[in-house]
């Protein structure tokens, strides 16, 4: 009789309830990581991508309606942050062979949203013997920050660039553009000579299609997508966005008067093989 494969079970809290400190703001940030590595114990790396889930409470009144966010789950997001991760390496490469690999312990590269007016939210899970709910708000969660050759200390952010901000998206968008292919169209050779050579169809072999179907020039600066409408009242109602994907672990929650929420938005983490939870790796 063959065994049956025991499933593994990963102990780790993949759910919280979300509130958020004062001052309030219309627009939150639901750090993912970070919630994970406070609720666990343990470090949680941003350079993933995080599967999650958004929920309202159905006891809110009717009208609440928020809107959710992620960054685009795209090959450029992915290779922007690898370029990112990439320059940040070899700008303290000198400075890690220095201190002959004793770094700090929970380092992680770590950028800013970029997504001005955002709060951040915190994690409440664990109740005390009142039943009162308690924030979790220790923790070091630091943006990775480079000296550029001017000494000026800059940051990494999925924003616009500013004079202490590297854009992600921005400089590789600098990295290079879609060259044609074949630059110049050709007609042939012998042209009128041999019987079967036709100059057009030859052409259009080269030149219908030799330009990208895409902005050869720009990859553009869009790359959050909304995820969906949290929505509450009569005639329709969404009470969770289900699963997706967020790259960077960076879910934006945007609303009026947010902050009345707190303890009645949920946020729920996919579980997988990275420390309980699904989140492969977007670097190399």
């Amino acid at each position: 009789m063959a065994s049956k494969k025991k499933m593994k079970h990963y102990p780790v809290l993949r759910e919280c309830m979300l509130t958020q400190p004062l001052p309030a703001g219309n627009r939150v940030l639901a750090d993912v990581p970070k919630l994970l590595s406070q609720m666990n114990h343990r470090l949680y790396r941003q350079s993933r991508v995080y599967e999650v889930s958004i929920s309202v409470d159905a006891d809110l009144p009717d009208n609440t309606s928020l809107d959710v966010y992620a960054l685009a789950d795209t090959w450029m997001v992915h290779n922007a942050l690898q370029m990112a991760k990439d320059a940040f390496d070899e700008s303290n490469a000198e400075e890690k062979e220095m201190l002959n690999g004793k770094v700090a312990r929970w380092n992680d590269f770590r950028v800013k949203t970029g997504v001005s007016g955002t709060g951040t939210y915190q994690a409440t899970t664990f109740l005390k013997g009142t039943l009162a709910a308690t924030p979790y708000t220790a923790g070091e969660f630091v943006n990775s920050k480079v000296v550029d050759q001017a000494g000026a200390t800059r940051l990494f952010t999925w924003g616009p660039g500013t004079a202490s901000d590297y854009s992600i998206i921005e400089e590789y968008d600098a990295a290079g553009n879609t060259s044609w292919d074949p630059t110049y169209p050709a007609t042939g050779p012998y042209n009128g000579l041999l019987p079967n050579l036709e100059a057009g169809a030859a052409s259009a072999l080269q030149g219908d299609g030799n330009q990208p179907p895409y902005d050869a020039q720009d990859i553009g600066q869009n790359i959050w997508v909304k995820v969906g409408t949290l929505h509450l009242g009569p005639g329709r109602q969404r009470l969770s966005t289900g699963f997706f994907k967020a790259p960077c672990g960076m879910v934006i929650i945007d609303g009026a008067a947010v902050s009345e929420y707190n303890g009645n938005l949920s946020i729920e983490v996919k579980g997988g093989d990275y420390k309980g939870v699904k989140a492969p790796s977007m670097l190399e």
